[in-house]
């Protein structure tokens, strides 16, 4: 593990401009397509996608069994599971409360790399980092967003067991012996469109849905697949191989930002002034993790 340069933190930001943005595509895609069909549709695009560009690389997928050990395991942590929850949850909760628990993530993350990695262990200027962020992010979302909680209980349990799932995935991801990022990424794609697949067959008979919904929906599922999803995680795993478990989670801080800017940009919603205060705390809270990679360094 190295510690972030500025290409990180760019590529960091990125990540979080592009999953705010899934929050909105989900909520889109929910009206008409159930939470599992949802998850399936997304993940086989994905698949489909990056499966393509990995061989224009002339690359292939690897034979070894214990690599798909590890790969059908991560899948279900890292993108079976989760899209599932998410997109169950988002039928009961907002999508701000939805991004505030999520915002749980980088304090799981720091947890357990401490105990289950020997490169990113606990230490006081993370655990400072991670409590500057959480209060950015409660700052960007406002105060409002927790008088529903203690409404809809099980779907906020869902969704940090999401936030919980992707944790445990970082921290499985940085054991593959794989070394290009393309095919680890097209391996848990297919294996995680195997995993949820089923599901959606046996339980929510998808033809019927998509068949009915709207055009809006489906653009929304096809931009789930290509971007927040192909695009995304090959962002994510690059940043977890390369430079830790705990900064990858901090994109967690900044999609609500993201979040929030979305809705202002293309459905005219109001963009409150603290959040950009909010922004400066998440940033804030950043550096100061940051700073202590580069004293232990």
């Amino acid at each position: 593990m190295r510690t972030p340069t500025l290409w990180d933190f760019a590529l960091l930001t990125s990540l979080a401009a592009i999953w705010g943005s899934a929050f909105l595509a989900i909520k889109i895609t929910v009206e008409d397509i159930p939470p599992a069909t949802i998850a399936a549709g997304r993940l086989l695009i994905a698949s489909i996608v990056i499966y393509i560009y990995m061989r224009s690389r002339s690359l292939s997928l690897p034979r070894d069994r214990k690599f798909w050990h590890q790969i059908i395991l991560i899948s279900f942590f890292s993108m079976a599971a989760p899209f599932a929850m998410i997109s169950w949850a988002e039928q009961f909760i907002s999508s701000g409360l939805t991004a505030i628990l999520m915002a749980t993530g980088p304090l799981i993350a720091l947890i357990l790399s401490h105990f289950f990695s020997t490169d990113d262990r606990f230490t006081l200027f993370k655990l400072l980092g991670v409590l500057v962020g959480f209060s950015g992010v409660i700052v960007v979302l406002g105060l409002d967003i927790f008088s529903s909680i203690g409404d809809n209980f099980y779907a906020q349990i869902i969704t940090m067991l999401a936030a919980m799932c992707y944790a445990c995935s970082g921290i499985l991801v940085r054991r593959v012996t794989e070394k290009s990022n393309t095919v680890i990424t097209a391996s848990i794609l297919i294996s995680a469109t195997l995993l949820i697949l089923p599901v959606s067959l046996i339980f929510e008979t998808p033809w019927e849905a998509i068949t009915a919904s709207e055009t809006n929906s489906i653009l929304a599922l096809l931009y789930l697949g290509i971007i927040p999803t192909a695009l995304a995680f090959i962002l994510r795993f690059y940043l977890i191989r390369e430079v830790g478990v705990t900064f990858a989670s901090y994109v967690g801080y900044l999609v609500p930002f993201f979040g929030v800017l979305w809705g202002a940009l293309f459905l005219n919603e109001r963009l409150p002034p603290a959040t950009m205060i909010g922004l400066l705390l998440i940033l804030m809270g950043i550096a100061v993790s940051r700073g202590k990679l580069k004293k232990s360094a």
